[in-house]
């Protein structure tokens, strides 16, 4: 329509485009501002952030996943006797060279994973939760009834920043996201003195050298995970 008007005032047959003018206009996105330690902490010490939230938070600092991955980690990767979990981030999953980490944890990581292992609500998943009310509907588009989705988990976030007051003195649609976090954590680990190598293996950026992906052998396919540490100290 907005073509048809550009051609009819070209030929004097209308004074103006009309069809150009009912868009809207979309206005500049609002760049969100970064996540502080102090910020996050009220977040997390807040009396009306849910268990499961603080849990995912601390969770995501330590180990610098994606939300995608926090929300969709087994129990079954974790091996508390050698201290390890295992994680494949869903991200690189469609590469060439997909990634699969073995994290060695170090004590706030393993605090937290332990924390998610003792739950008393029966889960697969380390991040979940018990919801008030359980709808056919909703229970149908999930994995299991206890599992956090994506969107649930970014949406809870927020209501849980806002509710503890943490960023107060940001606009509000500049607040930080959950997906923030990633971004703090990898800078905490920066100002711990852990190297650059160490930080972008663990987030899953492994260059071709330090990748290790499915192997195609005689008979099947095996997993081949990289070796990294999460020894963050909060």
């Amino acid at each position: 329509m907005i073509q048809i008007f550009a051609f009819a005032v070209a030929k004097g047959l209308a004074e103006r485009n009309v069809a150009e003018l009912t868009l809207i206009k979309k206005e500049a996105e609002k760049k969100r501002q970064r996540h502080t330690l102090t910020g996050l902490m009220t977040i997390v010490d807040a009396d009306t952030t849910p268990i499961w939230l603080k849990r995912a938070i601390r969770l995501a600092l330590a180990s610098l996943q994606r939300r995608d991955d926090i929300v969709s980690w087994l129990k079954s990767s974790v091996d508390l006797e050698n201290n390890t979990i295992k994680v494949s981030p869903g991200k690189t999953q469609g590469y060439d060279n997909p990634i699969h980490l073995q994290i060695k944890v170090g004590k706030a990581l393993r605090e937290v994973v332990s924390e998610c292992l003792r739950s008393p609500v029966a889960s697969p998943y380390l991040i979940h939760y018990r919801p008030k009310a359980r709808k056919r509907e909703q229970i149908a588009a999930k994995d299991h009834w206890t599992s956090v989705t994506p969107n649930y988990l970014s949406n809870e976030f927020s209501k849980a920043r806002d509710a503890a007051h943490a960023y107060d003195h940001i606009p509000a649609t500049e607040r930080p996201t959950f997906h923030g976090i990633r971004a703090l954590g990898a800078w905490l680990y920066e100002q711990q003195n852990f190297p650059q190598e160490y930080i972008q293996a663990l987030m899953g950026h492994a260059d071709a050298k330090m990748t290790k992906h499915y192997q195609d052998g005689h008979t099947e396919k095996g997993i081949e995970y990289l070796e990294v540490g999460a020894d963050l100290a909060f």
